[in-house]
């Protein structure tokens, strides 16, 4: 047996973590923020974990349970010195023994990941695209912006309704959380709620998403809203594959593909939603 699994303890995340889990973050050149950690937290404490090895943050794992309909899991994160010692797959197999009771398990892989969650019994259901800009260069179109507004807590029970039906389960803590960070959309058409949008600071870049609208044209004006107030800064979304118009768009405002994840379940896929009308995520760790 190797030395170091002596001293490897598997057990639920605390908010004193946090720091830790940051330098796996930061060793990864990912997005995350101490306060994405802390809403992870806030939301589903029994859903985060850790390994550690004398007291040192070396992997993690959390999950997002969406009323026991569908949970996400993310933020699989295994320091480099302690990779080759099942640490991932320890993490990976606890968080699904907890979501024993969802209906559906969901993840968005990276291609690295695809094999291991194969053989676990994941699916494959849609492919997303990571799409950055650097610095956003304010080329907008100014078209139809007077049906979008910013949204209120009046607004609440429309986009509960709004998002149920586009994205196939009950999240509203997470949106509700997420609103609280920064500002939110809508658009509106024949008095009706048909899109929104939301979006975060992260640690190198502003996420944009969710994103849920009934039409490209409508897509189109939600996020243009949110980059007008990003001019000049760098800009990550993540944005389903087949969302063809939508992303011409967004490579003329600047945009460029990173890299490719692909959307994976396991049991059941009966919560899907209405994914033609899905076309920004909130993250891969959140869905």
């Amino acid at each position: 047996m190797n030395s170091k699994l002596k001293n490897i303890v598997f057990r639920p995340m605390v908010e004193a973590d946090i720091s830790g889990a940051m330098q796996l973050v930061l060793a990864e050149n990912w997005n995350q923020t101490e306060e994405d950690w802390r809403m992870l937290l806030d939301l589903n404490p029994e859903l985060c974990l850790v390994a550690t090895y004398k007291d040192t943050i070396i992997g993690t794992v959390t999950a997002m349970n969406y009323k026991d309909q569908v949970a996400w899991i993310g933020m699989m994160l295994v320091s480099k010195d302690f990779r080759g010692l099942g640490i991932s797959k320890n993490l990976l197999h606890t968080i699904i023994e907890k979501l024993e009771g969802c209906t559906s398990i969901k993840l968005d892989a990276t291609a690295a990941g695809i094999p291991v969650y194969r053989k676990l019994g994941f699916l494959e259901e849609l492919k997303i695209d990571r799409m950055v800009v650097p610095a956003f260069n304010g080329k907008l179109d100014n078209t139809n912006k007077d049906t979008v507004k910013p949204l209120s807590q009046a607004d609440k029970e429309e986009l509960s309704r709004l998002d149920l039906k586009i994205f196939g389960a009950n999240r509203m803590e997470l949106i509700n959380a997420l609103k609280k960070r920064n500002k939110a959309w809508y658009i509106v058409r024949d008095e009706h709620m048909v899109g929104y949008v939301l979006g975060r600071p992260g640690l190198n870049f502003f996420q944009i998403g969710p994103l849920m609208a009934e039409t490209t044209d409508d897509a189109i004006n939600l996020i243009e809203i949110v980059l007008k107030e990003q001019v000049g800064k760098s800009v990550v979304i993540d944005v389903l594959n087949d969302q063809i118009p939508f992303k011409q768009r967004l490579t003329a405002l600047g945009f460029t593909c990173q890299r490719s994840f692909v959307r994976m379940y396991l049991k059941d896929n009966s919560f899907a939603g209405s994914v033609s009308k899905q076309f920004l995520i909130a993250g891969p760790e959140l869905g």
